[in-house]
C-alpha cells in the first residue's frame, strides 16, 4: 500500500523526529513509506496539494499541541478531495484519549495508541492482506490493561535521518533521541505517565552521533525528557562527543541536581559550545512542588547550577512556570528571584498547560484550575492567581524575553535591578506596567528599538540615574549590536578619533591586549574590533573614565590603557 507518513511542524527549521523514526522502521521492515514534513506556517492547501501528489491509499499524521487544529482541518479536507485514503493519527494529543477523536475529527479510520513503532508496523500488514477492515473507527495500540502500548526494545529502532544531507541543508538542527520515558511523576506531564525508562545501546547512539558529526550538523537536540539519568550511560556518550574535532552543539534536557562531581569534572572540561543545557526548575516554593509531584534539592541545584555556569563553556536556559497549584504571584516573585540571581543565559517564563489526560487535568477542579479547553490548553486562573495577574506575567514574560533573553542587556540589566530592593522581579514588574501604558505589547521590536524603548523607560523610572544607564546601554551595544552607533548615546569616537587612530596603528601597543594583532587595513579593524571611552566603569559600576576594547573574533571585552 501507498503510505505516506506526514508531520507538520511548528517552525520550519524543526525536524519531525517522530514521523521520521515509524518510516525509518517501516523500511527497516521492508516497507515502502514516505515522509512529508511542513510547518503550521505552510498555507493548508498548499500541504494539501502535495499530499495529493503522493496518491497515498495510507496517510499517517503525528498530532502535538501546536498542530492539532490544522492536522484536523486537513483530515477533513483530504477525506472529502481522497474518499477511499485510509487515514491514521498518533501523537501525545491523541494517544490518552482516543476516543475523543471520533467527535473531533470523524474523518480518522484509525487511531495509534502509545508508540507507533511498536504497532503501525503491524497495523500496515493487516490492512495490506486484508486481515484488517477499513474501518470507520478502529483504536489501535493498547495494551490489554488500555495504556499506551510502549516498545520495550529500542535497539529496533532505525536511523531516523536516511537523508541527512540535505536535513542538514534544510533544517540546520536535528533531533534525537538515546532513551524514552521518565521515572518521575511531574502531575502536568505526559512522560510521568509511564514510568519505565528504555534505552538504546550505547554502540547505536555513538554510530548515529558519528553520522551527525560526519555530515557537519550544526545543532543536535536530544529530546531525552532527563539526560542525566544513568552516568554510566550518558557520560560515555559525551565525553565522545566532547572529544571529537567538530563545531556542532549538542543540546541536553537534564535535572542539574542529580550531577555527580564526576559530571561536574567533566563539564568543567568540555570544549567551548560544545553542549548546552535547559534545566527545568519550575518552582522554588516547597508546597508546589510537592502538589506536583516533582522532587527538587533547590540547594544543590542551584550550586550545581553556579558551578557550571563559572565554567563559561555552556550555554544555560532555566525554566519556569507559572500558575501551578499554591503558586500566588508573591510565591513567584520568589522563584523568579532565586532563579535570576543565578544568571542563566535565559530565563524561560512557561506557563501551566493543563494537557488531557494528566493528573494535573484531573486536579483541576481542585486547584480552581481554569484553562483553555483547546490547544495549548493554557491556564487562565488558578484559585492563587487571577486571571488579571497572569495576565500580568504573560506580559512581563514578553518583555523580559526581549531584554534580559535576548543578552544583548547584561550589563545594563544587572546595574537596574540591582537599584531594586525587592529583588529583580520587582524591576520587570515596573518594566512591564510602562510597556503597557505605552501600549507595546504584542508588536514586534527589532533589537536597536528595544535599545532606545528600555533608555526612555529608565529616563522616566529611574531619572537620576540616566546618565549611567546611557553608558552602560552604550557599552552593551558596542558589545552585542556592532556597527550600531544612534547619536543619542553620545559616542565618543569622533572626539577621540586622532588618539584611537594612533593607538590602532602601533601594533605594539595594542598587542599588550590583543597578541595576534595585526594591522591591515580600517575595513577589516572596524569588523574585528572596537575602541570607546566610558564615563562609568561597566564592570564595577562606578563612576570613573575607562578605556573598553572588544575583540570581535574571540568575544572578549577588556578595560586598558591605551594611552599610557
Amino acid at each position: 500500500m501507498q503510505t505516506l507518513l506526514v508531520g507538520i511542524n511548528s517552525k520550519y527549521i524543526h525536524t519531525a523526529l517522530g514521523v521520521r523514526s515509524l518510516a525509518a522502521t517501516c523500511r527497516q521492515q521492508g516497507r515502502e513509506v514516505q515522509v512529508l514534513e511542513e510547518s503550521i506556517n505552510t498555507p493548508i492547501l498548499q500541504t494539501l496539494i502535495k499530499i495529493m501528489e503522493f496518491k497515498p491509499q495510507v496517510a499517517g499524521f503525528s498530532v502535538h499541541i501546536w498542530n492539532k487544529p490544522y492536522v484536523y482541518q486537513l483530515l477533513g479536507l483530504l477525506r472529502q478531495v481522497l474518499p477511499q485514503v485510509l487515514l491514521i493519527v498518533g501523537g501525545p494529543e491523541v494517544m490518552f484519549a482516543p476516543d475523543k477523536v471520533r467527535q473531533e475529527a470523524p474523518a480518522v479510520n484509525y487511531v495509534v495508541c502509545g508508540e507507533g513503532e511498536a504497532c503501525l508496523n503491524e497495523l500496515l500488514t493487516r490492512l495490506e492482506t486484508g486481515s484488517g477492515s477499513a474501518a470507520a473507527f478502529a483504536v489501535v495500540g493498547r495494551t490489554e490493561q488500555g495504556t499506551p502500548a510502549v516498545l520495550e526494545d529500542l535497539s529496533q529502532l532505525a536511523f531516523p535521518y536516511p537523508d541527512l544531507d540535505q536535513v542538514v541543508k534544510e533544517h540546520k538542527l536535528c533531533y534525537y533521541e538515546c532513551t524514552r520515558g521518565c521515572p518521575f511523576h511531574c502531575t502536568y506531564c505526559l512522560s510521568g505517565i509511564s514510568h519505565s525508562v528504555r534505552r538504546k545501546p550505547q554502540a547505536m547512539v555513538l554510530a548515529d552521533l558519528q553520522r551527525f558529526l560526519d555530515a557537519g550538523v550544526p545543532l543536535v537536540k536530544f529530546v531525552d525528557r532527563t539526560y542525566n539519568l544513568d552516568e554510566d550511560y550518558y557520560l560515555p556518550i559525551l565525553e565522545y562527543l566532547a572529544r571529537a574535532e567538530t563545531q556542532a552543539t549538542f543540546h541536553l534536557e537534564i535535572k542539574a541536581d542529580l550531577l555527580s562531581p564526576r559530571a561536574l569534572a567533566f563539564f568543567r572540561t568540555a570544549p567551548p559550545g560544545r553542549f548546552q543545557m535547559e534545566i527545568g526548575v519550575q518552582t522554588t516554593n516547597p508546597a508546589t512542588l510537592q502538589a506536583i509531584g516533582r522532587e527538587n534539592d533547590w540547594q544543590q541545584l542551584a550550586g550545581n547550577v553556579r558551578l557550571l555556569l563559572a565554567q563559561k563553556n555552556m550555554h544555560l536556559h532555566l525554566d519556569l512556570i507559572a500558575g501551578l497549584p499554591y503558586e500566588d504571584l508573591a510565591s513567584f516573585g520568589r522563584s523568579f528571584n532565586q532563579v535570576y540571581a543565578l544568571r542563566p543565559q535565559m530565563l524561560q517564563l512557561g506557563f501551566l498547560k493543563v494537557l488531557p489526560g494528566t493528573l494535573m487535568a484531573k486536579k483541576a477542579a481542585a486547584y480552581g484550575l481554569i484553562y483553555m479547553q483547546e490547544p495549548p490548553y493554557e491556564v487562565l486562573a488558578t484559585k492563587y492567581l487571577s486571571a488579571a495577574e497572569l495576565m500580568e506575567l504573560k506580559m512581563l514574560s514578553e518583555v523580559f524575553d526581549l531584554t534580559y533573553n535576548s543578552g544583548l542587556f547584561s550589563q545594563t540589566l544587572q546595574f537596574l535591578t540591582q537599584q531594586e530592593t525587592a529583588g529583580a522581579f520587582a524591576f520587570y514588574q515596573k518594566l512591564a506596567a510602562w510597556w503597557r501604558e505605552q501600549n507595546l505589547f504584542g508588536s514586534g521590536h527589532s533589537a536597536g528599538h528595544t535599545t532606545e524603548l528600555l533608555y526612555r523607560f529608565t529616563q522616566t523610572a529611574y531619572p537620576q540615574l540616566e546618565a549611567e544607564t546611557r553608558e552602560l546601554l552604550r557599552y552593551d551595544v558596542m558589545v552585542m549590536q556592532k556597527g550600531w552607533q544612534p547619536d543619542w548615546l553620545q559616542w565618543q569616537s569622533t572626539k577621540n578619533y586622532a588618539r584611537s587612530t594612533a593607538f590602532w596603528r602601533d601594533e605594539a601597543r595594542v598587542q599588550q591586549y590583543v597578541p595576534a594583532y595585526k594591522f591591515k587595513n580600517w575595513r577589516l579593524l572596524k569588523q574585528q574590533y572596537a575602541l570607546e571611552e566610558f564615563n562609568f566603569n561597566p564592570f564595577s559600576f562606578t563612576r570613573e573614565k575607562c578605556w573598553i576594547l572588544v575583540d570581535y573574533t574571540h568575544l572578549k571585552t577588556q578595560k586598558i590603557n591605551p594611552f599610557s
